[in-house]
């Protein structure tokens, strides 16, 4: 998703992904505030990477589909001057067609905030690590974010997270993923519960942003004890994931950003093909009427395949609270029976 403002954004942390634009008040009585809000999304796409392994299926071709259509509720209560509970509900849903599937739940969670003492949330969420780290490339409406940990690496589910108050423009943040070993066959293996953590710094100095963060990403393959099915696993191909990232607004409607992300282990039986660093550089301009974006990567990989350059523009024109957007995303895939065309993505978005 674009955000306006990811400085601001990652400066409030993991509860970031709490800010919602155009939500509309429903209540709002006696220390009590419940707002609703969502979005319609549609998009079509062409092209792309297609797998032309016999027998494989289309992927390429155009397709008219919903982009991440969705709705929630945004609740928060003053208990103090200085203490705030909070929770969120959110729901993703098939728009584009008719259809009797359930609604995917996302982020949906719970906590305490204070300006004096900091703030903690318990439930789905995005990671503090992509809240931090790679959130300022997390731009485009559909595919040209490339990255480790996206959100759900370690995170998006039983989980506790914790951000420090702002001191002088720096924050930390931290959490922890509860992974049971119940279910599993007693005996068979280690079946004793495990976690899983992540941690961020970040630090805002009027236009600049810094920000560092670890996510330890644990391979619980050889345990009992297993990832929700729902998502939040680790990523497939290694541990330890590091990463920093920067960003500068150099004029008031033209920021730049960079980051550098790595894999400090990989995991036994990682795909050749699985990235093990990535390096990205990427700029917005503020036309007046919408945004101008682009990125640009540098990816090497686990096994011995030279490193590619994926590559991601895009604009949107906004007349709110509806946008139109087009973009472009090159993966620069390679290998046999891949073919790497251009992934083309116009669309229309409304949120209320």
């Amino acid at each position: 998703m674009f955000k306006k403002s990811l400085i601001a954004t990652a400066v409030v942390g993991a509860l970031s992904a709490s800010a919602v634009a155009q939500a509309a008040t429903v209540y709002d009585q006696d220390g009590t505030k419940v707002d609703i809000y969502g979005r319609i999304n549609y998009m079509i796409t062409s092209g792309g990477t297609q797998d032309l392994t016999p027998g494989a299926d289309k992927t390429s071709g155009s397709e008219f589909q919903n982009n991440g259509s969705r709705f929630g509720f945004r609740a928060s209560h003053e208990l103090n001057s200085d203490l705030s509970a909070f929770a969120r509900m959110e729901f993703r849903f098939n728009a584009d067609e008719v259809n009797r599937d359930a609604m995917q739940v996302r982020n949906s969670f719970l906590g305490l905030k204070s300006q004096q003492l900091g703030t903690l949330t318990v439930g789905n969420f995005d990671s503090v690590y992509k809240e931090a780290v790679t959130g300022v490339f997390d731009n485009y409406e559909n595919e040209g974010w490339v990255t480790h940990d996206g959100g759900s690496t370690s995170s998006r589910g039983d989980t506790v997270a914790y951000a420090t108050p702002v001191f002088s423009g720096l924050q930390g943040h931290v959490q922890v993923k509860h992974i049971s070993g119940n279910d599993a066959p007693v005996g068979a293996q280690d079946n004793s519960s495990t976690t899983s953590t992540a941690a961020a710094v970040t630090y805002t100095w009027e236009d600049l942003y810094l920000a560092a963060g670890y996510n330890q990403s644990k391979d619980v393959s050889e345990r009992g004890a297993s990832y929700p099915s729902g998502g939040g696993g680790n990523n497939a191909a290694g541990e330890d994931i590091w990463g920093v990232s920067a960003q500068y607004k150099f004029l008031p409607n033209f920021s730049a950003r960079v980051m550098y992300e790595e894999l400090g282990s990989v995991n036994e039986g990682a795909s050749a093909s699985a990235k093990k660093e990535i390096f990205g550089l990427g700029a917005t301009f503020n036309y007046g009427q919408g945004n101008l974006y682009a990125d640009v990567y540098d990816v090497s990989y686990v096994g011995d395949i030279s490193s590619s350059n994926p590559w991601a523009i895009g604009v949107d024109y906004r007349f709110s609270p509806m946008r139109v957007y087009a973009e472009i995303f090159d993966e620069d895939a390679s290998g046999n029976n891949v073919d790497d065309s251009l992934l083309y993505t116009v669309g229309i978005r409304y949120d209320f």
